[in-house]
């Protein structure tokens, strides 16, 4: 089939719900973590060994993740006796927390530590409870947590597989880094032939799974048939049901009409999964005309997106030049008032200096005029003295005088008397 004929089927519903199909159940589940888990002690994991604990976990943690699951694996009969160093009788499992993906997460890390948290939490409140102080004793131990990234996208896992890779500096704590690494299924990693090679109804899901095209519903009809058939010859009937809802949700995503859907469904559970796509057509120029509509629409889209963008980049451009000219008479009247706040702290500070000429210069004439009045004074004292004495007045008429005309005091006569007399 020539490239240009696919036809992607991307609705992230159906895959979120092929993967809540797929490991709620815990028969396809059992034969995950045997077929694809990579740990020794899951090899043999049989469905009663599985309980599901997801919805006491992913919803306490998040309503967002249902299409993820918890599981724990009951791995007690799987131990040997030189294995179990378990003085405190704990339980034995391992709780298997498989992350669905549908696109790469960077943060995935982050994801399993919050989740895993949850867990040996819960763990440690259970403990507590039917046995109050055992996790301070030293023997205790939190359960194992295997955790998987179940990845349906086509693109190459490039997520960090450790957590000390999202954290800054890490060189800077060295062995004291946190580390938590995660196994990833990379569902595109398995060819057809490699996931039916496994032999069980884990590996139809997964090839249900794969299936984003018409040309993969092709290349999915030239697999054998009678193994795929055989697969499903004891599965039990609810598990059929499960395989016709994973298929009845791609049937519908890939717009098959429901008539058609449901003749092709009925083949699950007749256990002819090989003929599952036997009748069904696929019109490539519908397709195609389709796939045309919506990449001019597409790209009609991203034209006005880009002319809205480059108008908006054109305001900007112009709110930008507004606002360096705005920036440039902002620093221009800043220039001005800058020299006329330096030009008035000059003329203050002249302002200053002259009034403290002033200041000192009528302390001047006030002193002049004081010494100008004192020698006035002297004058006429002298003047009045030298008058009485020439008229032969006795000292103390010359005295009682200068009291009484000139307002001297007893003191300031005697002085100014005896200064002229002599």
């Amino acid at each position: 089939m020539a490239k240009e004929k696919q036809v992607v089927i991307n609705n992230p519903h159906l895959h979120d719900s092929g993967g809540k199909l797929i490991f709620g159940d815990n028969i396809l589940c059992s034969q995950f973590l045997r077929d694809y888990a990579d740990l020794e002690i899951l090899r043999n994991i049989c469905p009663e060994d599985i309980e599901d604990v997801s919805e006491r976990y992913v919803l306490l943690y998040s309503s967002q993740r249902d299409s993820d699951t918890v599981k724990k694996v009951n791995i007690s009969k799987y131990l040997s006796a030189e294995e179990d160093e378990n003085p405190l009788e704990l339980p034995l499992y391992i709780v298997s927390l498989v992350e669905h993906k549908t696109k790469v997460e960077y943060n995935v890390c982050m994801q399993i530590f919050r989740y895993m948290f949850c867990i040996w939490e819960d763990y440690e409140r259970e403990m507590e409870k039917a046995h109050p102080g055992i996790s301070a004793r030293k023997d205790f131990r939190y359960p194992p947590i295997l955790p998987i990234v179940y990845y349906e996208g086509t693109d190459r896992w490039t997520a960090p597989m450790d957590l000390a890779d999202r954290i800054l500096c890490k060189e800077l704590l060295g062995e004291y880094l946190p580390r938590l690494t995660y196994q990833v299924v990379r569902l595109h990693d398995y060819s057809n032939e490699e996931l039916l090679s496994k032999g069980d109804e884990i590996s139809l899901a997964m090839l249900v799974n794969k299936i984003r095209c018409p040309e993969d519903v092709e290349i999915f009809t030239q697999l054998p048939k009678d193994k795929m058939d055989k697969i499903l010859q004891d599965t039990p009937a609810y598990l059929l049901e499960v395989m016709a809802k994973l298929a009845r949700a791609l049937f519908y995503n890939m717009d098959i009409p429901e008539d058609k859907t449901e003749e092709a469904v009925a083949k699950i559970k007749e256990r002819r999964m090989g003929k599952l796509f036997e009748g069904i057509t696929f019109d490539y120029q519908a397709e195609m005309r389709k796939m045309r509509e919506a990449t001019e629409a597409a790209q009609r889209d991203i034209e006005a997106a880009q002319r809205r963008s480059e108008a908006a980049q054109r305001d900007i451009e112009a709110a930008q030049r507004k606002s360096e000219a705005a920036q440039r008479e902002i620093e221009a009247a800043n220039k001005k008032i800058e020299l006329a706040e330096k030009m008035e702290a000059e003329a203050a500070k002249k302002n200053a200096e002259a009034e403290k000429k002033n200041a000192e210069a009528e302390k001047k004439n006030a002193e002049a005029q004081k010494v100008r009045e004192e020698a006035s004074q002297k004058v006429k004292i002298s003047n009045h003295i030298a008058r009485m004495a020439f008229g032969h007045h006795t000292a103390s008429e010359i005295k009682n005088s200068l009291i009484q005309e000139l307002g001297l005091t007893q003191e300031e006569a005697e002085e100014e008397y005896r200064r002229v007399v002599e």
